[in-house]
């Protein structure tokens, strides 16, 4: 129940569902998934250990949000390791796993998800071409934190089709650029 959970409320603050000034307790996510307040406990306590949400004693819960300054100092790190990402799959993976970014491929339109969820989900599939089995857990919370502060509104796909075309080429400096033109519009 706890792993449900958390699943669900991982995705709607993604997803943006969940109000950045908006208080969850324990009752409230408990009625809200029809369990005891253990679980709900439970994965509130995991979500704040991972930053997705802030603990405020005998209060409750609230997205994490950070400021301009602190988005600014996670893309230097994400532009440091997503950069070595690139070049790694470049030099890895074969162009098969590069089309695999194509993460919204296949989707009509009015069922993509949010830009965050998408932009997560390259952003991660990228750092697992890397090759490096300790990239995607060392970005994925990276990414997060960035995306729920800032991305709101459509994903944007045609500049992810850039990233892919350039590392389909092997041009890893045209790649670089993308990327870092990506990291950058958040």
């Amino acid at each position: 129940l706890t792993e449900k959970i958390y699943v669900d409320l991982q995705r709607k603050i993604i997803e943006g569902e969940i109000s950045p000034r908006e208080f969850l307790t324990e009752s409230r996510v408990a009625e809200e998934y029809s369990v005891s307040k253990a679980p709900a406990k439970q994965a509130l306590h995991i979500l704040s250990d991972q930053g997705y949400l802030i603990s405020y004693p005998r209060r409750g819960y609230m997205v994490c949000t950070y400021t301009a300054p602190e988005v600014n100092e996670i893309q230097q790190i994400r532009r440091c390791l997503e950069g070595l990402c690139v070049r790694l799959a470049i030099e890895r993976a074969s162009d098969e796993e590069i089309l695999s970014l194509r993460v919204y491929e296949g989707m009509a339109a009015h069922e993509l998800d949010p830009r965050a969820a998408i932009n997560t989900r390259f952003h991660t599939r990228l750092a697992e071409l890397s090759g490096n089995p300790f990239m995607p857990e060392t970005l994925r919370p990276l990414i997060l934190k960035a995306t729920m502060s800032y991305i709101k509104g459509e994903p944007d796909i045609e500049h992810f089709e850039k990233i892919v075309g350039a590392m389909l080429r092997r041009d890893v400096e045209l790649a670089l650029e993308y990327l870092y033109e990506d990291i950058r519009n958040i």
